[in-house]
């Protein structure tokens, strides 16, 4: 009897383990602010990281793509629900997180009968205020909040560089345009592998090589371009709709890869 703690400590241990390798290779998915609102972006090799959740609220996704559907569709039905029961106002991230999602994860991981879910999401929301607000969720229930922008990729070490790239940006000062460059260049940049002190700098190869998790994977813009679908969900809340959120076009994207290329 007993022992039974410390068996159910170990299993937790190795549920952490088991995903955090399965969620290793996951790309980043990159939220920040801009002038006009928000922005996240992301590449995938198959179309279905970037959401719509509500009239003020998009997801980006890293993961199965089974776990990202179907926890998707939960915050649709908790979002709509919460629209229907009370008012549109009441819909925002931290209510669907803190009295739903949330919980429903924890409890999912600590029942160690049950498969986990291999999941990270960023949530992305324009306040009442007017202001991008971003919300970065693991797989365990656990959720934090930013206000410059945050990113969500398997890499620990990944995801540390480029939260310090993002916080290092004065994203809130940048045009929509500029807001998505960035972020793609800052996406580009983070996935390589930092210089050793006293590293030399005469080896172009050595100074674009990625991690090793990210090896096999496209290792720039242009590469990634080629190989695999950007998307690009924006909340706009300059625009006279209800609803904030639109994707961009792959007019667009086809834009955006000529100025980046």
């Amino acid at each position: 009897m007993f022992e039974e703690p410390f068996r159910w400590m170990e299993a937790i241990s190795t549920r952490h383990s088991y995903v955090r390798e399965k969620l290793s290779k996951g790309q980043p998915v990159i939220g920040v602010p801009c002038k006009e609102g928000a922005v996240i972006v992301g590449f995938s090799p198959q179309p279905g990281k970037i959401f719509e959740i509500y009239d003020r609220i998009a997801l980006g996704g890293l993961g199965h793509p089974a776990d990202v559907e179907r926890l998707r569709m939960t915050l649709l039905d908790m979002a709509h629900a919460e629209g229907f029961n009370r008012s549109a106002e009441d819909v925002t991230i931290g209510r669907l997180l803190q009295f739903g999602l949330a919980p429903a994860l924890k409890q999912n991981f600590e029942e160690i009968q049950r498969a986990p879910y291999l999941i990270q999401m960023l949530l992305a929301e324009i306040n009442h205020d007017g202001y991008a607000e971003f919300f970065r969720v693991n797989y365990d229930g656990y959720w934090e909040k930013f206000k410059q922008g945050t990113v969500i990729v398997g890499d620990i070490k990944v995801s540390e560089r480029i939260q310090k790239m993002i916080e290092g940006t004065d994203f809130m000062s940048l045009s929509l345009d500029q807001s998505i460059h960035s972020a793609l260049r800052i996406w580009e940049e983070g996935r390589k592998k930092p210089k050793l002190a006293g590293e030399s700098d005469s080896s172009p190869e050595e100074s674009s090589e990625v991690d090793e998790e990210m090896e096999g994977f496209p290792v720039d813009l242009k590469e990634a371009f080629e190989r695999w679908n950007l998307e690009v969900g924006v909340l706009n809340n300059k625009t006279t709709r209800k609803c904030l959120f639109r994707s961009l076009s792959e007019s667009e994207i086809s834009a955006l890869q000529s100025k980046m290329g």
